[in-house]
């Protein structure tokens, strides 16, 4: 080597030295990466094999609960009792049907067949289906006619143990590509015969059944193996519950799982080679200009790379270096000033000042790597829109940056203040009492009340805030500012400065944001479903009038009464389009008892947001004369928080609904804030008391309120209509108590127009619950 020039020894030493660093990285990372692809590939067996019991274990929770709802229907158990084949044959067609069930079969107590929801089993195979004594789970895997099914068998008991109810899925191959787009794996279900595995679904191809499943052991359900010739990464996965003869076969395809190896080896040898290239000409070109000057302002480069500006440059050699040093020196620190900024604007809100989103994570997550008790508030300047759209938007900002610094004032030693934009910030107090995160919220309020000056005007403020806890809610940062923003939105819901984060509380938050996504199809699909509820009067027992409710049949969370989602409905703005197709729906079927000669009016419900349209009264005007009906046949009630909201528009609205003949009715009276000088001035034609007074007559108070009430109303010039009616002496009290009309479920409970129809014509003035009477001495019969 001493014959190379001392060029020809840097080129070689560059060279040797390039290629052994990207060998010796080279080597290990492909091998690691060979193990993480194994590893994961192993893990993702593992993780389907968890996918396919979860999945076993949602469809199981759907036949229970389908035949739990089927056996406490009171109907079926008559019918199994009476051997009303056809009705039990009905009962299991629909309840199946609810859930995409394959069969539904009742047996008799010796396990034999009595109704079937489609096409009868082998009757061999039925008797296995019997839960054996002391068994209280009911669900396993069961051959009927050699084909499998996932089936639950619940006792029909009245009260003894009368009858079985099956329900199943059929295990097949719709199942397997169901778990396969779940997972991604091959799924195949196979039954163990003397002569081997016997495939009986599959989403491999049919002509390499025998090949991938070849190697498989029974029995073998632990470990992973190489099935197939070394093609597929196998696991055996028992169903729960399973004969022992049934398993899941799970496989990964050995050249899918390391195609991301290959490709990931192909780069790498590729940059590797590049990389050689690159070496040999940069150490030729190093070779010959290699200076100290040079390798000085390399060394500042680096040194600037990796963010060091504080070491000047120094040159001491030609003057063209010393300026190009000094170049350097000036470009250092223009970059340290400007990154220096960059790092403030990426971490601060640019308005407040205070730390944003990301570096309030960032705080968050130090705080709570200190594994100590901490509490999040998310609060919110109430007002801000209005004021921001009254004062305009750079008050709006003067705003902002003074609650900013009020709340900063007010943060104690430890505690961390972050702005999320707009009117949200967000403190973090480290503390397991609530009492300190309440008195600071009181004392920021009672600041922010006494106001704050913008542009010589004195602005009130308040606040209202949400908590989450450390450890006790969650312990992701990302989750706890969301649970604190959900307690915060709760607490303007409830009107209340301070609300605290509740379990489940996310859960309903996303409920409700389906069900509001959700409804405009229900309305396009016909979803909903109009009952009809009549009222009464009390003295002739005649049906003077029915009031229209809502019922929603979600495809997927099933039938939803009201309180499940008008409330949802009416925060997300969307409660006029319910309304106007509950007034249209009552009409209707009031408009085809008309011509069928039934003279019962309708009434339907109206919300806040109906009270603020001025447009509603026109609408209701189109929709009687669309109907061929007057409006005195339709009754508006709305409730007395309703009015409250907004007190003048309501009136102003309501009498516009009374002038064009439309009767006004206040329902849930008594539970409302309205005063007796707000009711004297509203245009309504009768009173709804509320049935929680109704339902305990037999208490004095509950009764002297009732009384009063009526009393009240009659002298105001109102009719009363007592809600809750449950029993007939509740309706003997009110009837001597003159109030006018009743309501509830002793005369009968909200049910569709068609069966509403029938119950009319069977409904008798003269002896109104003959009816009821009759069919409860048959039950004891």
């Amino acid at each position: 080597m001493s014959h190379l020039s001392f060029r020809q020894r840097v080129l070689l030493l560059a060279v040797l030295l390039v290629a052994g660093i990207q060998l010796l990285t080279l080597i290990p990372v492909l091998r690691t990466i060979e193990s993480d692809v194994d590893r994961r590939a192993r893990e993702t067996v593992h993780v389907a094999g968890k996918v396919f019991d979860e999945v076993m274990n949602t469809r199981q929770q759907e036949l229970l609960t389908t035949v739990r709802v089927l056996i406490a229907d009171f109907g079926f158990k008559q019918a199994v009792a009476s051997q009303e084949d056809d009705t039990i044959r009905s009962a299991l067609r629909n309840h199946s049907a609810r859930i995409d069930a394959d069969i539904a079969l009742l047996l008799d107590l010796d396990g034999r067949l009595i109704a079937s929801s489609g096409a009868e089993p082998p009757r061999d195979s039925i008797s296995t289906l019997l839960v054996p004594a002391g068994d209280n789970r009911g669900t396993r895997v069961s051959l009927l006619g050699g084909i499998p099914y996932q089936t639950v068998t619940v006792p029909v008991r009245a009260p003894i143990t009368i009858a079985w109810v099956v329900t199943g899925f059929q295990i097949d191959g719709e199942m397997a590509a169901r778990l396969q787009s779940l997972t991604g794996l091959e799924i195949s279900f196979i039954r163990w015969l003397d002569d081997g595995p016997m495939v009986l679904a599959s989403t491999l191809p049919d002509d390499s059944w025998a090949t991938a499943l070849q190697g498989l052991q029974h029995l073998d359900t632990e470990g992973l193996i190489l099935a197939g010739q070394g093609t597929y990464l196998t696991r055996l996965w028992p169903f729960p519950n399973s004969p022992g003869d049934i398993d899941t076969v799970l496989q990964l395809s050995i050249r899918d799982a390391m195609a991301s190896y290959r490709d990931v080896r192909s780069i790498l040898v590729l940059i590797t080679s590049l990389s050689l290239i690159v070496a040999v000409t940069g150490a030729f070109w190093l070779a010959r200009t290699v200076t100290k000057p040079v390798s000085n302002l390399a060394a500042a480069a680096r040194r600037m790379r990796a963010g060091v500006y504080s070491e000047p440059i120094a040159a001491e050699s030609a003057e063209e270096f010393r300026d190009l040093a000094g170049t350097f020196n000036a470009m250092q620190n223009a970059i340290s000033e400007r990154e220096g900024r960059i790092l403030y604007q990426a971490s601060h809100d640019s308005l407040s000042g205070l730390p944003n989103r990301t570096a309030l994570l960032e705080r968050l997550d130090a705080l709570m790597a200190q594994d100590q008790p901490l509490c999040v508030l998310n609060l919110a300047i109430d007002r801000f829109d209005r004021i921001a759209s009254t004062l305009g938007h750079r008050t709006s900002d003067e705003l902002i940056k003074l609650v900013a610094r009020a709340l900063e004032d007010g943060l104690d030693e430890g505690h961390v203040l972050g702005h999320l934009g707009g009117n949200e910030f967000v403190a973090l107090v480290p503390n397991r009492d609530e009492a300190p995160a309440i008195e600071w919220m009181q004392r920021l309020n009672r600041i922010l009340r006494a106001g704050v000056r913008v542009q010589g005007a004195n602005i009130s403020l308040g606040v209202t805030a949400g908590i989450a806890w450390f450890p006790d809610d969650t312990k992701d940062a990302e989750e706890l500012l969301r649970y604190a923003s959900i307690a915060r939105s709760d607490a303007q819901l409830i009107q209340e400065p301070l609300a605290t984060y509740r379990a489940g509380q996310e859960e309903h938050y996303l409920s409700h944001l389906k069900i509001v996504g959700d409804f405009p199809r229900a309305v396009r699909q016909n979803e909903l479903r109009a009952c009809f509820q009549p009222k009464i009067c009390c003295e002739s027992g005649a049906v003077v009038a029915a009031e229209a409710l809502v019922r929603w049949e979600h495809p997927k969370l099933g039938l939803l009464m009201p309180h499940a989602f008008v409330d949802a409905i009416e925060q997300a703005g969307s409660i006029a389009h319910l309304t106007r197709w509950v007034i249209q729906e009552a009409v209707s079927h009031c408009s085809q008892w008309r011509e069928r000669g039934v003279e019962v009016a309708v009434a339907a419900n109206l919300s806040v947001d109906d009270l603020l349209d001025e447009y509603l009264p026109f609408y209701l005007l189109q929709v009687i004369k669309e109907a061929h009906l007057s409006p005195g046949d339709l009754t508006l009630e709305v409730t007395e928080s309703a009015i409250m909201r907004n007190v003048s528009q309501a009136i102003t609205v309501l009498d516009c609904i009374r002038d064009i003949g439309f009767r006004v009715s206040i329902d849930d009276f008594g539970t409302g804030h309205s005063s007796l000088a707000q009711l004297k001035r509203l245009p309504v034609a009768e009173l709804k008391i509320d049935k929680s007074f109704v339902l305990n007559l037999d208490d004095t108070k509950d009764s002297a309120i009732v009384r009063s009430t009526i009393e009240l109303a009659h002298q105001l010039g109102l009719e009363v209509v007592a809600e809750g009616v449950e029993s007939a002496e509740a309706l003997q009290q009110l009837r001597s108590m003159g109030c006018e009309y009743a309501q509830g479920f002793h005369i009968a409970r909200p049910m569709p127009a068609a069966e509403f129809s029938g119950w009319l014509a069977r409904w008798n003035p003269d002896d109104p619950f003959k009816e009821k009477r009759d069919a409860v001495a048959n039950i004891s019969a």
